[in-house]
């Protein structure tokens, strides 16, 4: 693949290798049909994105090859396609909302017609995973804001919300607006974040009993907000760190002043270490 760091490249291929190989590693340690949920998750998520705001359509055989691709034994076959693209000159919106989001949706038919193994499409969503993450510093960080704001989530069945109502309550006193979703399904919490068009996302967990729904929720606002910085806080740190690291999130946060810290540097402009 090409390197990340040549002028005028948008692909971070360490950010794909971590990424897609991060997603693949944490899928082997959980139960098939959590697996399942996850690869149906990238390929609902980014299917729902198929021809928003780009009216192109490429031939259906472009998004068979890029599927084909995806699937291949060369790891990093889909990518390459999708860094040719960039470098014919295809903008980012198309590459994510018409090839990305088209190779979803067609993959899936496949998977639904038996076309393709399970084994395959898990596979091929993490690499449509990696992709997709690879390209994020393209879609830029824009704020719909001018004051300092952020959103605060409990992943989906999280019953110890006290710690997340404290944080809120401690940086709305610190002058920033704060969005708090709490008690929501996964399917209401997305899309309640993705209309917030937030850039600076805050996830808190209980423990290590919530990782698949950590891992399913990570993955599908990294679809729909792939621009925000997203953070994880709770127990959960202390009792799965290992599995969080393979969900490759922009940060684990175990004190209110590191938090404020991060994130102040963030709205700043400056990029966590």
């Amino acid at each position: 693949m090409s390197d990340p760091d040549q002028p005028g490249n948008g692909f971070d291929v360490g950010k794909y290798v971590r990424s897609q190989t991060g997603l693949r590693q944490l899928k082997s340690t959980l139960p098939e049909h959590s697996v399942e949920q996850l690869a149906r998750e990238v390929l609902r998520r980014l299917a729902s994105h198929s021809g928003e705001t780009v009216s192109f359509a490429p031939p259906k055989d472009e998004i068979e090859h890029l599927c084909n691709a995806l699937l291949s034994e060369n790891d990093n076959a889909g990518a390459e396609f999708i860094q040719d693209l960039r470098s014919e000159g295809v903008s980012i919106e198309t590459a994510y909302l018409v090839y990305l989001a088209g190779a979803a949706r067609l993959l899936g038919e496949w998977w639904e017609s038996d076309k393709v193994s399970f084994t395959a499409v898990t596979l091929g969503t993490s690499r449509m995973y990696g992709i997709m993450r690879a390209l994020r510093h393209q879609f830029g960080a824009a704020r719909a804001a001018v004051k300092r704001s952020a959103v605060f989530v409990s992943v989906p069945g999280e019953t110890h919300v006290l710690g997340v109502r404290m944080a809120a309550d401690l940086f709305r006193k610190e002058g920033w607006e704060i969005d708090l979703i709490i008690d929501k399904p996964h399917d209401e919490l997305v899309d309640e974040v993705s209309q917030s068009r937030a850039i600076i996302i805050g996830i808190s967990a209980g423990g290590e009993h919530a990782v698949e729904a950590l891992s399913k929720l990570m993955i599908a606002l990294r679809i729909s907000n792939p621009n925000a910085w997203i953070f994880v806080s709770g127990n959960i740190i202390d009792e799965a760190r290992d599995a969080i690291e393979l969900m490759d999130p922009d940060g684990m946060v175990t004190t209110i002043e590191d938090a404020k810290k991060i994130l102040n540097g963030i709205w700043d402009g400056s990029e966590p270490t």
